[in-house]
């Protein structure tokens, strides 16, 4: 009897060890898991505010060089009444534009990793999703319609500068996308895209380790881009 005793406490010894050294192991590999998720969600937090400083470096760009085109289109029946070197110094302004690219780097390490299937808060990562979309539509609005005018724009390298600026004011497409990016609702549309990062960067700092009601937070959201549209506006 004793033996079977001896046997059977050894035996609930060696179960019991091994479930709690599968129970340590499983709560030190979810630990490792949730640092590991929180040192990503920080890159792309930095990203995040990487991208917003590009994004309104573009603004101030784009709004400067709009206003050498409006200068040079309210002058465009007489262009010999703009002064030759000012002629010059807006051509030297507008070919020196430079617009750096998004990053999207630490985005998309953390969407293609197993992180992100074993993180909880669903609603951040939808968040993070549409944000980066947002992003990625202006950008390629950018790319279509903005550097691809300006890059022809840059080949003109005509030595009379009214020559040049004559040639541009009579391009359709030129006027068109002078047009475009005069109206103001393009702005607007970009005052949203910056305040959508703004609040991501927000719930990252607030919310990224845990769940959030992301329908009360709408309401919120929602607030803030009224906010900060209507700041635009103004």
């Amino acid at each position: 009897m004793e033996i079977w005793i001896g046997f059977f406490t050894n035996f609930l010894g060696v179960v019991l060890g091994i479930i709690l050294t599968f129970g340590v192991t499983a709560l030190w590999q979810r630990r490792k898991e949730k640092i590991a998720t929180k040192e990503m969600l920080i890159l792309v937090r930095n990203e995040l505010e990487q991208n917003k400083a590009i994004l309104q470096y573009h603004e101030q760009t784009i709004r400067k060089h709009g206003d050498v085109y409006k200068k040079i289109l309210e002058r465009k029946n007489d262009l010999t009444s703009i002064p030759t070197d000012t002629l010059k110094e807006y051509h030297t302004q507008i070919s020196g534009i430079y617009l750096a690219d998004l990053t999207t780097s630490a985005w998309q390490i953390f969407y293609n990793s197993d992180m992100i299937q074993k993180m909880t808060n669903r609603e951040l990562i939808i968040r993070l999703a549409n944000c980066y979309s947002a992003m990625k539509v202006w950008m390629d609005s950018l790319n279509k319609d903005y550097w691809s005018v300006l890059r022809k724009m840059m080949t003109l390298e005509l030595d009379d500068s009214y020559i040049l600026f004559d040639s541009i004011v009579k391009n359709n497409e030129y006027l068109t996308f002078i047009s475009t990016y005069s109206d103001e609702g393009v702005w607007i549309a970009f005052s949203q895209i910056d305040a959508m990062i703004e609040y991501t960067i927000k719930i990252l700092d607030k919310h990224g380790d845990y769940q959030y009601d992301m329908e009360e937070k709408d309401n919120e959201f929602a607030a803030f881009i009224s906010e900060k549209t209507s700041k635009t506006k103004n």
